[in-house]
């Protein structure tokens, strides 16, 4: 932003971190009494009236001091945040936790959801995609009309999967018939994933594109959710939830079916990135006004989910971003030690 001077940063970020210190409004005196600024409060107002032209803060009363708006936070954060540093003791403290209680994602996940939510002073989620194993029992292709043709797959456990297709637009019932008997021959009996190998393997597959198709319906049946979610009695001791109105609504919107689908939105927007802060209703419209996310994606695979913390926008960004993308490295990471061990116990048995 052009009209972001060395001076105006450096007062919207001496506002964003006291008020997040505080949760109360910051005022001119106080920013000018600070030795860094070297300024009178009179100067300091006039860029208070700069930076609320610009919408990075506003006031909630008319004498009052100044607070951030959501674009004052997304500012702060892309352009002027320091993060936070981990140090060694927290580490030592966090891994132990979990190499302790690491006998099973099942018993991996909540725990870390609790350390997250205890760490950061906000509700922790994560989320965890599991992959079953079924398996591709019949592919059918109906010519529906001249340039649809529905794809029917039916799985071993009985499910129907559809979908409408225009891959082959011009193929009669008698060539899609025999194009359903190659994709039988070369894909039934196979899971979602090893269709996948076999669609990343250096041979050349004939209907590719329709291999594909046929590998992400069945990954679609085959995930399930599990998620974890902690933190929810601490996030709401708050200040923005100090009365009964604004803690009721909080609840609501900190349901778990909601934090879940909300997660899962805003990981999977389309946009490549592992870590993701989001702040407010601009950054996505599945999140309410006056909330934030800050998310990381850990896994691979089948093993794969998302860990994020949620709460007011009023979040210590610098400080929960690294212990996010942290946390969700560390999970990566014991998740391949437990499948590995798995493996070796195979071996064993």
């Amino acid at each position: 932003m052009n009209t972001l001077t060395e001076r105006r940063a450096a007062i919207l970020s001496l506002v964003v971190d006291e008020y997040i210190r505080t949760a109360e409004p910051v005022s001119s005196k106080f920013l000018a009494d600070m030795s860094e600024l070297s300024v009178s409060p009179a100067t300091v107002r006039n860029e208070f009236a700069l930076l609320e032209a610009n919408g990075l803060l506003t006031h909630p009363h008319t004498s009052g001091g100044r607070i951030p708006t959501e674009n004052g936070y997304r500012t702060y954060v892309e352009q002027l945040m320091f993060e936070e540093p981990i140090v060694e003791e927290e580490r030592i403290t966090v891994e132990h936790q979990l190499h302790q209680a690491a006998g099973s994602v099942d018993e991996l996940l909540p725990l870390v959801s609790t350390i997250l939510a205890s760490w950061v002073g906000n509700v922790a989620i994560i989320t965890r995609r599991s992959e079953k194993k079924r398996e591709l029992l019949q592919v059918q292709l109906v010519d529906i009309s001249g340039d649809t043709t529905l794809l029917v797959c039916v799985l071993d456990d009985g499910t129907v999967k559809k979908k409408f297709l225009t891959i082959y637009p011009y193929l009669n019932q008698s060539l899609l018939n025999q194009h359903a008997n190659i994709l039988n021959e070369l894909l039934a009996g196979l899971t979602s994933l090893e269709i996948r190998r076999l669609i990343k393997s250096p041979t050349n597959l004939e209907l590719l594109d329709l291999v594909s198709v046929i590998a992400d319906l069945i990954v679609e049946e085959n995930m399930s959710e599990n998620t974890y979610l902690d933190g929810i009695e601490v996030a709401l001791q708050q200040p923005e939830f100090s009365n009964q109105e604004s803690m009721l609504e909080a609840m609501g919107y900190l349901s778990i079916y909601r934090l879940e689908r909300l997660i899962n939105s805003v990981m999977t927007d389309g946009l490549d990135l592992s870590t993701r802060i989001v702040i407010g209703r601009d950054d996505d419209e599945s999140i309410s006004s006056g909330w934030s996310i800050v998310a990381s994606k850990y896994g691979l695979d089948a093993g794969r989910g998302v860990i994020a913390v949620v709460g007011p926008t009023r979040m210590a960004y610098g400080y929960v971003l690294p212990r996010v993308r942290y946390l969700a490295g560390l999970i990566t990471q014991l998740n391949r030690d437990l499948g590995r061990k798995n493996v070796l116990d195979g071996l064993d048995d």
